[in-house]
């Protein structure tokens, strides 16, 4: 039986990225690194769990943030920062690019008003943007080049999102589909809160007794 959640978190962008050569999906590495990527943050009680973990097992990881989570939580993203985490956009508020009735203008202006944020939180540039829903558009795609944002995928997604998650199955889909840099994604929103500081402590603890090692982006 085919797993829904595997082909479209992962199989669809592995086989999709050779079309976008200017976006990031997978790290060019033969080693055994991967890169743990969270989008949607930060948020009061996920945000410092995912710390907590990270700081645990001594893991960089990449936080994909919202402008206005940013400036709800401003001393969370200075600790993000302060650990060495890499601090990436997310937008301001989450639109879709693909919703009918969404234009580029707001897109392109949610982007400018996160960076903007961010940068001036943490008082550096920022170099990585995810696309919400990871939905991008020609128009995005241009505009991270011109603001030398690195437009930034992911090479493996467990589905840790949707209404029916399972921790369980949300860690197996990551051990069985890990490869040496792989771009993963998972989430920091109320949704997720409670189960992914879960994930992340049991990924880190077996894999890292596998041999591999997590950088940030």
């Amino acid at each position: 039986m085919i797993d829904l959640v595997n082909l479209v978190g992962t199989h669809v962008p592995r086989w999709g990225a050779r079309f976008f050569p200017d976006m990031l999906f997978r790290m060019p590495t033969t080693e055994r690194v991967a890169y743990l990527t969270f989008d949607d943050g930060p948020t009061d009680r996920g945000t410092s769990a995912l710390l907590n973990v990270l700081e645990r097992f001594e893991t960089k990881a990449s936080f994909f943030l919202l402008g206005r989570e940013v400036r709800r939580r401003p001393a969370l993203v200075r600790a993000m920062a302060e650990a060495g985490h890499t601090i990436g956009n997310h937008s301001y508020s989450h639109p879709n690019a693909w919703a009918p009735g969404t234009s580029d203008t707001v897109v392109l202006r949610e982007l400018e008003r996160a960076t903007g944020v961010i940068q001036d939180l943490i008082q550096r540039p920022v170099q990585w943007m995810r696309p919400p829903y990871g939905r991008f558009t020609h128009a995005m795609r241009h505009w991270c080049q011109v603001r030398r944002q690195r437009c930034t995928m992911w090479d493996v997604g467990p589905g840790d999102f949707l209404p029916t998650a399972r921790r369980e199955a949300v860690e197996q889909r990551v051990l069985d589909l890990i490869r040496p840099g792989s771009i993963i994604v998972l989430h920091d929103n109320p949704r997720t809160q409670d189960m992914v500081p879960q994930v992340l402590s049991t990924l880190l603890e077996r894999l890292k007794d596998e041999g591999w090692r997590f950088a940030a982006l």
